[in-house]
């Protein structure tokens, strides 16, 4: 099975980092969790002006269906309520999707570890 993998990106202000962690730990990671996404790593570089996070999915028809069942959620319309008493969090946001470029377990590592030692005869 090939996964697919969706890379979200926000360029935020920097004074909106701790603001839009407690924001996405609140209303969005949890959300995601409920419905069925992955979350694979979330990232901040060191200006604290770009945060990315990459998602795991099935297919495109589980990241789908995922989503319309957030937007449909109470959480999200929590989210949404926060999101109008705070303004603005990020300066813009974009997402691409993504697939691996090589074969399934390829870059897993090994199951076992071995250690050969040999001793020098004199």
């Amino acid at each position: 099975m090939t996964m697919i993998y969706r890379k979200k990106t926000y360029k935020i202000d920097p004074s909106k980092y701790e603001l839009f962690n407690e924001f996405f730990h609140t209303y969005l990671y949890p959300n995601q969790i409920k419905n069925g996404s992955t979350l694979i790593g979330r990232w901040v570089n060191e200006s604290r002006d770009k945060i990315e996070a990459i998602w795991e999915y099935e297919n495109i028809e589980q990241y789908e269906m995922i989503e319309e069942k957030i937007k449909e959620s109470e959480l999200h319309q929590k989210a949404k309520k926060r999101r109008g008493e705070i303004g603005e969090l990020f300066k813009e946001s974009e997402q691409e999707f993504l697939t691996s470029t090589s074969p399934i377990g390829t870059y897993d590592s090994p199951k076992q570890i071995l250690s050969v030692c040999t001793r020098e005869r004199i």
